[in-house]
């Protein structure tokens, strides 16, 4: 997901794929080359487990900064409090990720010459792709709670590279399965067409047949008002009863608008992607027949664990978005180490599919350690919920919440729905 803003940029993976890094960032366009990692190195293991932490602090998005960083700092305390990783504390290194997307190196180098064995973020997407070369050829394994682009998916990681919250593709097939929840047997789906927008269609279109629905021809639209005009005329020739709009706050807000203006006979259903869960005050607000008509899809933001919001000293006023993604991505890094005896980041990395998947469910740390010291396999599930990590290191299912709008623009919650990766 983009957590929780409209952010776009351009990225070029050397790879050979060019994809949007969907996470919340700048306004400016960055064109970033993610170096494909060498050899491996295995580096030097002290018996202390330290973790490095890359947070935005200074940014659009330092209200996730210190959520993540509060969660980070709850995990350790309830960690050490257990006895540790092999009776020692662990270690916590913060950094500051910086504006995304403007260069990230100098937060990387801070940490590998501290010599981390594992990084919890990067948070943006945008640095997670910039700077994930870098940090997968120091053989450190790296964890992100909210870099959700898709392109991440199949980032030649050397299996070093896991995250808490759900790719981009897996949202789509959460789309997917909203749009047949209306009973509709077509949809279109209009995106904005840069490499964010044409990931997240190809996505949609393959995860709409999935579920035996036929995609129209999709409609591209760039964020400026012509464009948008001249694209929800399209798309309302077309007829269709339903429309997944993949856009920002700003100018997937002017699109619903627009399409629904253009229809003059057809009343459609819309589905919209996560980056238009917060709309900015620039929105335009909405009557109450449009509203109605929309929901939307997004990763499951706040957790609703009792404990662990009083733990974190969470308020309805101050709800840590994304604390929850944080914290499991420290629990887990520090239960790998447990089960495999080791602080080494390739041996950390190789345990996170297993604890997360298979053996008794356990919710905490202390829960957990003591399963392994019994010798049995445990399923680590947190405060956000199920948990299960594939060999790819990505979730293989997921939660999602289910938002609509009311007629100023405001979204708010209706309910949650699963998606099972294909």
């Amino acid at each position: 997901m983009r957590p929780s803003c409209p952010r776009r940029a351009a990225l070029l993976a050397s790879i050979g794929l060019i994809a949007l890094a969907a996470g919340c960032d700048s306004d400016s366009s960055a064109s970033i080359v993610a170096p494909v990692p060498t050899t491996t190195p295995i580096p030097k293991e002290d018996g202390v487990l330290t973790i490095g932490l890359m947070i935005p602090q200074d940014s659009a998005n330092a209200d996730i900064g210190a959520a993540i960083r509060s969660s980070v700092g709850l995990a350790k305390r309830m960690i050490d409090a257990a006895g540790g990783v092999d009776n020692q504390p662990i270690r916590v290194i913060p950094v500051d990720e910086g504006v995304a997307g403007l260069g990230v190196d100098p937060a990387v180098t801070e940490l590998l010459d501290d010599d981390v064995d594992a990084i919890v973020g990067p948070a943006s997407s945008i640095d997670a792709l910039a700077s994930l070369g870098e940090i997968v050829d120091a053989g450190v394994v790296a964890c992100s709670p909210t870099a959700s682009s898709a392109l991440l998916d199949n980032f030649p990681d050397d299996g070093l590279f896991f995250r808490t919250i759900p790719s981009d593709s897996l949202q789509a097939v959460a789309i997917a399965d909203a749009v047949n929840n209306t009973g509709a047997t077509q949809a279109t789906v209009v995106y904005i067409d840069d490499d964010y927008g044409q990931l997240f269609n190809e996505s949609v279109v393959a995860a709409l047949r999935d579920e035996g629905i036929e995609p129209t021809v999709s409609v591209p639209f760039s964020a400026d008002n012509v464009s948008i005009f001249a694209a929800a005329g399209h798309v309302a020739t077309m007829g269709s009863g339903v429309v997944v709009v993949i856009g920002d706050a700003v100018s997937g807000q002017v699109m619903l608008a627009a399409i629904d203006g253009a229809e003059s006979t057809v009343r459609p259903r819309f589905v919209v992607n996560d980056a238009m869960r917060r709309p900015t005050t620039s929105a335009e607000p909405m009557g109450v027949d449009l509203a109605n008509r929309i929901v939307g899809i997004s990763p499951l933001a706040y957790s609703t664990n009792a404990d662990f919001l009083a733990d974190l000293g969470a308020t309805p006023d101050n709800p840590s978005p994304y604390a929850a993604n944080a914290f499991d991505c420290v629990n887990l890094i520090a239960l790998a180490a447990l089960a495999s005896g080791r602080t080494q980041p390739a041996a950390i990395a190789a345990q996170i599919p297993a604890i997360s998947s298979s053996g008794s469910p356990c919710m905490t740390f202390a829960q957990c350690r003591d399963d392994l010291i019994l010798d049995r396999n445990i399923n680590y599930d947190g405060p956000g919920g199920r948990l299960t990590i594939g060999v790819n290191g990505d979730l293989t299912e997921a939660d999602f919440e289910v938002f609509g709008f009311d007629e100023s623009g405001r979204d708010i919650r209706l309910t949650t729905r699963s998606a099972t990766a294909p």
